[in-house]
């Protein structure tokens, strides 16, 4: 079975996916810059067009949560 997957180098919107249930894929290597790799579905690109159309509502302290992780995630990897 092939997965279908999205990427984005928005930190933002990969800790808004994080925090409303999707899981990081894969976090990959851009030059000096980090990728977020996540399973690419419908779901997701409806959460996408949420999150860039000012639509998304969050949990300030889970968001918090959600970018601190990927935040130290890039640092270590």
């Amino acid at each position: 079975m092939t997965t279908t997957e999205t990427t984005t180098q928005d930190i933002w919107l990969a800790a808004f996916a994080c925090h409303k249930g999707y899981e990081l894929f894969d976090l990959r290597k851009l030059g000096e810059r980090k990728l977020f790799v996540f399973e690419d579905s419908e779901e997701f690109q409806l959460l996408k067009r949420d999150y860039y159309w000012h639509k998304g509502q969050v949990d300030p302290l889970k968001f918090k949560k959600a970018i601190r992780e990927l935040k130290a995630l890039t640092i270590r990897g």
